[in-house]
C-alpha cells in the first residue's frame, strides 16, 4: 500500500530546536529509558495495538499507517529533491500486541539501499535477519518482520549520537594531544567542532574531514581508523605529529545528522556542492577556518571521507612531484590491486567540491575517499591504516 507523502518539515524543525532529542550510542545496550523517552511523544500513528513514534535522534519517516491486520506501512521521504538516493529510515514500534509486526517502507521514487538494524529495550543494535526482510522487485518498497516486543527500535544503520561521533576527539583533548575550537554554527546553531594538533614547529597542515551527508558509515568508519593512527603511540605517529598539523572536522552537518537527512543540511543544500559558493554557515565556517590555517603554514593534504555504494577514491589528476595526497592513493591502490575499487582521476574547478575547492585554493592533492556501504570492517581498517602509514612515510620524506 503506497500511501501519500506528507512530510511536516517545520514541525519537525521546531521540536529539534525547542529541546534536545533522546540520542544513543552504537555499541551499547540501549536502556529502558531511552526508549521510553523516545516514545513519550505523539506517535506518528497509532492502530491495531501498535504505535510509531519518532521522537529521537536521528528519527526519520514521513508519514504511516496501520491496518487492521496490524501490518505497519511507512513513508520514508527527503528532505528535499532532487537528492541522492539514500533514503534513510530510523523509527520506534511500540507493539502491545504478542506476535510479530510486518513493516512496509514506502520510499517513492527512490529504492531501497540500507539493510535494517534492530533493538529492543536493554540490548545493543543488531542486524535485522535477512531472512526477514523482503525487498520489492522495484526495489521502491521493503517488508521487515519484527519480533514481537513492547518496543523495537528499526534504523538504517549501526546507532549513533552526535555526542559519540566528537567523544574520542574530547578524550584526546583532555589528555591534552588535541584542542577544540569552534569553527561557527549551523543553521540550527549546532557547534561544528574543529580539532586541532599544532607543534611548534609545523611545516604545514593535513585537513581530515566526514560526515558533510548524513546517513554515511563506513567513510566515518575509516575516518575514525586513519585519525586513529595518525594520532596513536607509534614511532612514525610521534614523528610526524613533531613536524605536521592536524585539523579534524568529525561532524560537518550536525543538522542533518541529528535530523536524520538523507544528504543535505537544515537549508536544504549538499554541503559538498557548497565549497566556493559558501551559501552555508557549515561551509562558510569551515572554509574560512581552513583558509586562516593556510595563513600560518600551507595546507598539505585534505581528506574527505564519504560512503557510497562500492569503493572509490576520487583524486586529482598525477602531480609531478611530490605529494602527500597521492602517495596515501598509492598506498591504497597497491592494497587493493586485487580487489574492485575504482580510482577516479578528475579536477573539475567550481564544482563546490571540497576536492575542488582546496585544489584550487592551495595546489594540494586533495582526495575523496568513498567506502563502499558493505565493504566489511577489517578490510576499511586495513585500508584506513595503509593509507595513514603511507601519508605518514611520506611526510617523513619530504
Amino acid at each position: 500500500m503506497q500511501m501519500p507523502v506528507a512530510v511536516a518539515k517545520w514541525a519537525s524543525l521546531l521540536a529539534v530546536l525547542a529541546a534536545p532529542l533522546p540520542a544513543l550510542a552504537a555499541d551499547a545496550a540501549i536502556s529502558p529509558a531511552w526508549f521510553k523517552a523516545a516514545t513519550a511523544s505523539t506517535p506518528l500513528c497509532a492502530g491495531s495495538g501498535r504505535r510509531v513514534h519518532i521522537g529521537f535522534e536521528r528519527a526519520a519517516a514521513a508519514a504511516c499507517s496501520i491496518d487492521a491486520d496490524g501490518n505497519v506501512h511507512v513513508t520514508i521521504a527527503p528532505e528535499n529533491t532532487p537528492i541522492n538516493p539514500s533514503p534513510w529510515y530510523g523509527l520506534v514500534m511500540a507493539n502491545d500486541a504478542p506476535a510479530p509486526t510486518i513493516v512496509t517502507l514506502h520510499y517513492g521514487d527512490s529504492r531501497h539501499r540500507y539493510a535494517p538494524w534492530t533493538a529492543e529495550p536493554g540490548a545493543p543494535a543488531i542486524r535485522l535477519d535477512p531472512q526477514a526482510v523482503t525487498v520489492a522487485p522495484d526495489q521502491r518498497s521493503a517488508s521487515f518482520r519484527l519480533p514481537p516486543a513492547s518496543a523495537r527500535l528499526l534504523i538504517a544503520q549501526p546507532p549513533e549520537r552526535s555526542d559519540d561521533v566528537l567523544a574520542p576527539f574530547e578524550a584526546r583533548v583532555r589528555a591534552g594531544q588535541l584542542t577544540r575550537t569552534d569553527a561557527g554554527h549551523s543553521l540550527a546553531r549546532r557547534p561544528l567542532a574543529v580539532f586541532h594538533h599544532r607543534p611548534s614547529r609545523a611545516r604545514g597542515t593535513i585537513v581530515i574531514i566526514t560526515r558533510q551527508h548524513p546517513p554515511e558509515t563506513t567513510g566515518p568508519q575509516a575516518f575514525a581508523r586513519f585519525t586513529d593512527v595518525l594520532l596513536g603511540n607509534s614511532r612514525a605517529a610521534r614523528a610526524f605529529r613533531r613536524r605536521h598539523a592536524m585539523m579534524i572536522v568529525p561532524l560537518a552537518n550536525p543538522d542533518g545528522f541529528v535530523m536524520g537527512h538523507w544528504r543535505l543540511n537544515l537549508g536544504g543544500v549538499d554541503l559538498n556542492r557548497d565549497w566556493g559558493p559558501f551559501t552555508q554557515p557549515e561551509t562558510s565556517a569551515l572554509g574560512a577556518a581552513i583558509t586562516a590555517e593556510a595563513a600560518s603554514g600551507p595546507i598539505l593534504a585534505v581528506i574527505d571521507f564519504h560512503s557510497t555504494f562500492r569503493d572509490v577514491v576520487y583524486a586529482p589528476p598525477q602531480p609531478n612531484g611530490p605529494d602527500l595526497g597521492e602517495a596515501m592513493l598509492q598506498a591504497i591502490t597497491r592494497d587493493l590491486a586485487s580487489a574492485d575499487i575504482r580510482i577516479d582521476r578528475a579536477h573539475n574547478p567550481g564544482n563546490g567540491v571540497l576536492k575542488s575547492w582546496a585544489r584550487d585554493q592551495f595546489g594540494v592533492g586533495a582526495l575523496t575517499w568513498e567506502v563502499g556501504d558493505d565493504s566489511p570492517t577489517t578490510r576499511t581498517n586495513r585500508l584506513a591504516t595503509a593509507a595513514a602509514t603511507a601519508l605518514m612515510a611520506a611526510a617523513a620524506r619530504q
